[in-house]
């Protein structure tokens, strides 16, 4: 219950990063590895994303390119600054297609309340699912402090990260019963 790994020192513990979303510095949400979206239902009017993100979700599908005719479309303001995109880019999710507008910014991608209205798509935080008109549900992950839709290399990653913070203690004979 205290969220400590037993297995682990007092020195060793894995801390959460303080940082989130932040315009410039160091972030988790680098260009090496792809998180996922996050249901933003703050973003009220775009979907958005950081370029390293972009990048990163890119080097696991090449079919992913950046749009540079709808460069400063958009400007959206994150804290005290605002951004405009540097290009677009529509990527298929498995609750449809949304057109990310790509910032440089040190960001996620940002689900925004807009695509998920058009797309026809809640988000019931109590089960973690996106529904769809269809009734289809899509399950979300909580992680770092937000709510992340995940599919393909982000879930693979996601499923691996947790690893770490939950140790298994069975056997290999045990684990190939299951």
């Amino acid at each position: 219950l205290t969220g400590e790994n037993p297995t682990l020192k007092p020195d060793e513990q894995l801390v959460e990063e303080a940082y989130t979303f932040t315009a410039g510095g160091m972030s988790r949400y680098d260009s090496h590895r792809f998180y996922g979206v996050v249901i933003d239902t703050g973003a009220s009017k775009y979907s958005t994303a950081g370029f390293d993100q972009f990048q990163a979700l890119q080097r696991t599908n090449e079919n992913v390119t950046l749009n540079e005719t709808t460069k400063g479309q958009v400007t959206v303001q994150f804290g005290i600054g605002s951004t405009s995109s540097i290009g677009s880019a529509s990527i298929t999710t498995p609750i449809g297609q949304v057109e990310f507008h790509v910032m440089l910014a040190k960001t996620p991608f940002l689900l925004s309340l807009a695509d998920m209205d058009k797309l026809g798509v809640y988000f019931n935080n109590l089960t973690n699912c996106l529904i769809t008109s269809t009734g289809k549900y899509v399950p979300v992950v909580r992680r770092f402090g937000h709510s992340f839709l995940l599919w393909d290399t982000a879930f693979k990653s996601f499923i691996t990260e947790h690893f770490n913070y939950t140790p298994c203690y069975l056997t290999n004979v045990e684990l190939q019963r299951l």
